[in-house]
């Protein structure tokens, strides 16, 4: 049985075993195959525990690691502690948990964690490892499940509230609601008993080979670049400093937004994300790619994936005001897509405008930038294009001959905004030897010139002097 089989077995057996809408189950499985660290959200008894045992459930129990918040948890109970013996004769041995070593790593109630063991969780979600008297241990490939219940308030004194740095480490957060009345109905003692029952389906070489075949998936530069951009318009403001709407306080962000153009996207963004969001988006759609069976990511998978990669991630300007933050999410995301496949003609005029200035096209750019914010910066890099181009046309330039200058004129009238161009500008003439074989170049460049190029070779003249338009032409035969 592949690995891909295995996944659709896993599947079929949650769908019996975790009875909720299909999305959370997707969901689950996209972030277990592509190896984006989850955590399920949920009031008590809304099923994530439940769900995250069915899932561990069907894995080798070697390959497991599990662990129950609670407050006095701390570092030495999660994830390591010293070997008494080796102490009393001087030596510092470090006698490592599973959760350290193991490649599925499963924590439940992870706001009742202490702060000590929350520590040595953000550095093992960060590279991996965790560091206990000045020794490392850990395992490169492994995946996190976590759950959490956020209704429950640290001033209880039972928990402790989780910093944003970690959250930002979680690849995927969702909200697990109780179970619609129709799944409800079916929920009775022999689900239960299907859960113990549930086969042992991934060994620890399964799980290898699956996250090996999902970070596979193919991610073409057309949807790169729209992941990237994604991020980017929810991180734009034109007021801070390089765009970067981070840089402000959610005070100040709410402030500029409410002087600015409220059709712009990014002014549904209080707090905006990190750029570790665009990895994580990559990453989750890959998963939900290989789940509908395919072997390249499309925006469909990035639709779905975007809830859960931006749950923790931004706050909205209307937090609190929406009930059903899932269906806003989702909403969010089909507005960015939307946005950025309208925005395609003023990429294409970009990459238009880098290999010939246009006039017209520059003034269709502009248009653009106006009703869409994000865009300024490709306006301002391909200026810079301009720029950096110019001075490139300014140094060949320089000591260089008259023909050598006129093909940089001619390069800077195709490439160059005509204000640019006026410098590069010559009154000199070039001057070509009378031939036949120029007469038949030049009538293919202009008839008039032609006639009295051929004129002068009838008077005898050995050469004769191109200016201006007729140079350029000359030139570009050559």
């Amino acid at each position: 049985m592949s690995v891909y089989e295995k996944l659709l077995k896993t599947k079929n057996l949650m769908e019996t075993v975790f009875l909720h809408d299909q999305y959370y189950i997707d969901a689950l499985l996209a972030s277990f195959a592509s190896r984006s660290h989850i955590c399920l959200l949920g009031f008590r008894g809304s099923g994530k525990t439940h769900a995250m045992e069915c899932l561990t459930k069907m894995i080798d129990p070697t390959c497991v690691a599990k662990q129950q918040g609670y407050l006095s948890a701390e570092l030495e109970d999660v994830f390591a502690r010293p070997d008494i013996p080796s102490l009393l004769r001087g030596e510092e041995k470090v006698v490592w948990k599973n959760m350290v070593t193991a490649r599925v790593k499963a924590f439940d109630e992870i706001q009742r964690l202490g702060v000590g063991a929350l520590s040595a969780m953000f550095r093992l979600m960060t590279n991996g490892t965790v560091m206990y008297l000045d020794q490392e241990a850990g395992v490169k490939e492994f995946w996190v499940i976590a759950t959490a219940n956020p209704t429950e308030l640290a001033e209880d004194n039972l928990n402790v509230r989780l910093p944003e740095p970690l959250w930002d480490r979680f690849d995927a957060v969702i909200w697990i609601p109780i179970a619609p009345l129709k799944y409800q109905i079916k929920i009775n003692g022999r689900v239960e008993k299907a859960k113990e029952a549930l086969p042992v389906i991934w060994k620890e070489e399964d799980l290898l080979a699956l996250w090996k075949e999902v970070e596979n998936v193919q991610v073409d530069e057309r949807t790169e670049y729209v992941i990237t951009i994604i991020n980017r318009i929810m991180g734009f403001c034109k007021y801070a400093q390089n765009y970067d709407a981070s840089s402000l306080t959610e005070a100040q962000k709410r402030e500029l937004c409410g002087q600015c153009n409220t059709s712009y996207i990014c002014s549904q963004i209080a707090r905006p994300p990190s750029v570790r969001a665009k990895l994580a988006l990559t990453k989750l759609a890959k998963g939900f790619a290989y789940l509908r069976g395919s072997n390249k990511v499309e925006l469909i998978d990035i639709e779905r994936a975007f809830p859960l990669v931006y749950w923790k991630r931004i706050t909205l300007m209307d937090e609190g005001q929406v009930a059903n933050r899932l269906d806003r999410l989702k909403k969010l995301g089909r507005d960015l897509l939307t946005e950025i496949k309208e925005s395609k003609r003023a990429m294409d005029l970009v990459d238009s405008l880098r290999k010939r200035y246009d006039l017209d096209e520059y003034s269709q750019l502009e248009g653009w930038v106006n009703s869409k914010g994000w865009l300024i910066e490709m306006k301002e890099d391909l200026d810079t294009y301009y720029e950096y181009l110019r001075e490139q046309l300014r140094a060949k330039a320089k000591g260089a001959d008259i023909k050598t200058r006129y093909k940089i004129y001619m390069l800077a009238k195709l490439k160059l905004p005509r204000e640019m161009v006026k410098e590069f500008e010559l009154q000199e003439p070039i001057e070509i030897e009378l031939t036949n074989e120029n007469l038949a170049k030049l009538a293919t460049i202009d008839v008039q010139l032609f006639k009295l190029a051929k004129e002068a070779m009838n008077e005898g003249r050995k050469t004769i002097k191109l200016y201006g338009e007729d140079a350029f032409k000359w030139l570009l035969k050559e």
